[in-house]
């Protein structure tokens, strides 16, 4: 719960724990280029250049790619929604009966079903049809695709924060061996706000995340060193 101007506001947890791990995309992105580009020899400002390029770009995709995926959403949902008020205007018998049978396959009698199922429908029969067949929530807390895709793209900026802090303030000589501990110790963390947040094993959260950050790095780094300059 957040509280603020002396309300309160519900604290989404599935999208903020959606948004950490937009922040660990950014995290594990920006630290594979900037381990492949130190292990090819190349200078600070070219690092930096690059590291600065993933996160603006990585961040301008996951955006994108999240806008585009919520205003799908969306407008599968506003059809589905449009669809059963159409079948509510023109068979309201019918439906009132399909929803009774909805409740009555979840274990009530016929007789309580069909008395929920009309005392729903008195109340909001579009928000009880949404809910019972579809699994859709009628409300005002959810996100736009803006929101998503500006929430999305910061995360992943902040996230790509790390690895090129690490580049501004560390020596050339260390640069690729504190990029990786910085890495997997913000991974450690965020990957503990993630499991906190979905109710997992945070351990096991973490050793995935931390695994696939490790394997970034060193393939990155391996590349670079290989083939570079």
């Amino acid at each position: 719960m957040i509280v603020g101007g002396g309300r309160t506001f519900p604290l989404d947890r599935a999208r903020v724990r959606a948004h950490v791990v937009d922040a660990n995309d950014g995290i594990i992105a920006t630290a594979g280029v900037v381990e492949g580009l130190v292990g090819a020899g190349f200078g600070a400002g070219t690092v930096l250049v690059a590291s600065l390029a993933a996160m603006v770009g990585g961040g301008l995709a996951l955006g994108g790619m999240k806008f585009s995926e919520a205003a799908d959403e969306r407008d599968a949902r506003l059809a589905t929604l449009e669809a059963e008020r159409r079948q509510l205007d023109l068979l309201p018998d019918e439906e009132l009966t399909e929803l009774a049978g909805l409740y009555e396959a979840k274990g009530l009698s016929p007789e309580l079903a069909r008395a929920v199922a009309r005392e729903l429908s008195d109340h909001d029969a579009l928000a009880a049809h949404a809910d019972a067949e579809h699994g859709i929530a009628l409300g005002g807390g959810d996100a736009t695709p803006w929101s998503t895709a500006v929430l999305a793209g910061v995360a992943f900026m902040i996230g790509s924060a790390v690895p090129l802090l690490v580049i501004l303030l560390t020596p050339a000589a260390l640069r690729g061996a504190i990029t990786f501990v910085a890495v997997v110790l913000a991974l450690c963390l965020t990957s503990a706000v993630v499991a906190s947040l979905g109710g997992t094993s945070v351990r096991r959260t973490i050793l995935r995340t931390v695994a696939i950050g490790i394997a970034t790095m060193s393939l990155t780094l391996l590349g670079g060193t290989l083939f570079g300059l």
